[in-house]
C-alpha cells in the first residue's frame, strides 16, 4: 500500500529574520482574547512575521474580503522580496518546548489530501477524529483559495508504540540545526533541524501502517490531533489542475510522546436567560466526578460523568439543543484560567470537562468513527503549534 506522504520542498524563513516575531501561535486561538493578537501586533510592528500571512479566526466576522486581499498581498510581497530559504525534501524534526515544561517533537511531512477523509464512514488512511463542522469550511476556502502559501499548524498523530518513526532521528549526528529560537507570548521554545535519513523515516511509516492493519483489523496511519478544519479546507481547495493543491504539510507526533498532553476543551456559553440555562444544565447532566462551572466571576461545583468521552458527548448535545430552542452564544476555550477570565469579564457561562487518556484515541476512532465534537486538545492555547514553515501551493 503506497504511504500518503511525499517529501519536496518547504520553505523556512531566511537566516536573519527575527525568528521570534516570526513566529505566531495558531490562527484558531484565542478566538475570543482579540487582546492577545492585539499585543502580538503590538510586539511585531513592522518586521517579517508569520502574522501578516495568516487570518486569525478571532477577526473571522470583520472586513473578510479586505483582510484576504492583505494577506495574500503580504505573501506575494514575501515571495518577491526573497524572504525565504528553501528545504528542498522538506523532512524537518521540529523540537517544542512549551513554557508549562514538556517538550514534545514532531516530523514536517506533506500529506496527500485524497488519502484523507473527514467522513466517519470512510476508512481512509487519513482521518479526522472528531465531528467536522462542515458550514465552517467555505469562509476558511475563501482566505485559502487564492493564496500562493499555505502554513500549518495541522499535527497529525501516528500510534507508534515502538518509536519507530520520530525517535530514532531525536539527536542524529547527521541532523542539521534550521532554526533555533523563544516564542513570542510565552510560547517556550522550538527547534527545527533537517533530518537527512528520509529513507529509515518512510520505511518506518510503511511498517506502520502495515501492523494497523493487524492491530485494527483496517488500515490507518495518521489521526488528526489537531487543525481538522484548515485538513478538510484544503482538501475542498484541491483541484486536479493544480497539482500543488493535492497536498498539505503538516506536523506528525507520536501519541506515546510524553510530551503530547491531551486538554479537555471547555465550553463558554452566552445565553440570553444565564439562570434558566444553568437550571436546566443542571437537571440535564449529572454523573460521579465533579467538576467545576463559572457563572460570571462566580465558581460553582457541578457533576460530569465518569468517562471523559461520554461527558464531552452529554455536555454538547446539550447545549446545541439549548441554544437551538432559547438563542444564545457558544465559544470553545482552551485552559481553564481563560475560561474563568472570560466568564468573568463578559458575564459568560463556563463549563470545566474532563481530558480523555490519549492512547484510547486510536481505538476510538476506528470502532465509533469520530470522537464528540470539540473532546480534546492537544496542550494548553499557548502550547499550539507556532508557525515556522511554510509551502507553496500555486
Amino acid at each position: 500500500m503506497e504511504l500518503p506522504v511525499k517529501f519536496d520542498q518547504v520553505l523556512l524563513p531566511k537566516e536573519g529574520i527575527d525568528m521570534k516575531k516570526w513566529c505566531v501561535v495558531a490562527c484558531d486561538q484565542f478566538t475570543s482574547q482579540p487582546k492577545y493578537w492585539e499585543e502580538l501586533a503590538e510586539y511585531v510592528k513592522d518586521a517579517p512575521s508569520a502574522l501578516n500571512l495568516i487570518y486569525p479566526e478571532c477577526y473571522l466576522s470583520d472586513h473578510t474580503a479586505k483582510r484576504i486581499e492583505g494577506i495574500i498581498s503580504n505573501m506575494n510581497e514575501y515571495l518577491k522580496n526573497d524572504l525565504f530559504r528553501s528545504v528542498d525534501d522538506g523532512l524537518i524534526l521540529v523540537e517544542r518546548t512549551t513554557a508549562h515544561g514538556n517538550t514534545r517533537r514532531g516530523l514536517m511531512m506533506i500529506v496527500d489530501l485524497t488519502q484523507y477523509s473527514f467522513d466517519p464512514k470512510d476508512k481512509a488512511l487519513i482521518r479526522a477524529t472528531e465531528g467536522t463542522v462542515v458550514e465552517r469550511i467555505p469562509p476558511r476556502v475563501r482566505i485559502r483559495e487564492n493564496c500562493p502559501l499555505e502554513l500549518p499548524h495541522i499535527l497529525l498523530l501516528i500510534d507508534d508504540e515502538k518509536r519507530s518513526v520520530i525517535e530514532p532521528h531525536i539527536g542524529a549526528k547527521d541532523n542539521e540545526l534550521l532554526y533555533d529560537t523563544d516564542l513570542n507570548m510565552g510560547g517556550g521554545h522550538i527547534k527545527g533541524y533537517h533530518v537527512k535519513d528520509r529513507k529509515g523515516v518512510e520505511n518506518a511509516l510503511k511498517e506502520l501502517l502495515k501492523a494497523s492493519t493487524a492491530k485494527y483489523g483496517e488500515p490507518l496511519l495518521f489521526a488528526v490531533g489537531d487543525g481538522n478544519h484548515s485538513l478538510a479546507t484544503a482538501k475542498a481547495c484541491y483541484k486536479p489542475e493544480n497539482p500543488l493543491s493535492r497536498y498539505a504539510l503538516v506536523e506528525v507526533e507520536n501519541i506515546y510522546d510524553e510530551g503530547i498532553l491531551f486538554e479537555p476543551i471547555h465550553r463558554v456559553v452566552f445565553p440570553k436567560d444565564v439562570d434558566k440555562f444553568v437550571s436546566e444544565f443542571n437537571k440535564a447532566i449529572g454523573g460521579t466526578a465533579k467538576s467545576k462551572m463559572f457563572v460570571g466571576k462566580e465558581e460553582r461545583v457541578i457533576n460530569l460523568p465518569q468517562n471523559a468521552i461520554e461527558g464531552v458527548d452529554k455536555v454538547q448535545k446539550f447545549i446545541d439543543a439549548y441554544l437551538k430552542a432559547n438563542g444564545g452564544e457558544l465559544d470553545y476555550i482552551h485552559g481553564e484560567n481563560d475560561l474563568k477570565e472570560i466568564c468573568a469579564a463578559k458575564g459568560g457561562v463556563g463549563i470545566v470537562l474532563m481530558p480523555m487518556e490519549k492512547n484510547t484515541l486510536f481505538s476510538y476512532i476506528v470502532k465509533n468513527g469520530v470522537l464528540p465534537r470539540k473532546t480534546f486538545s492537544m496542550g494548553e492555547a499557548d502550547e499550539k503549534r507556532y508557525y515556522v514553515e511554510s509551502r507553496r501551493i500555486k
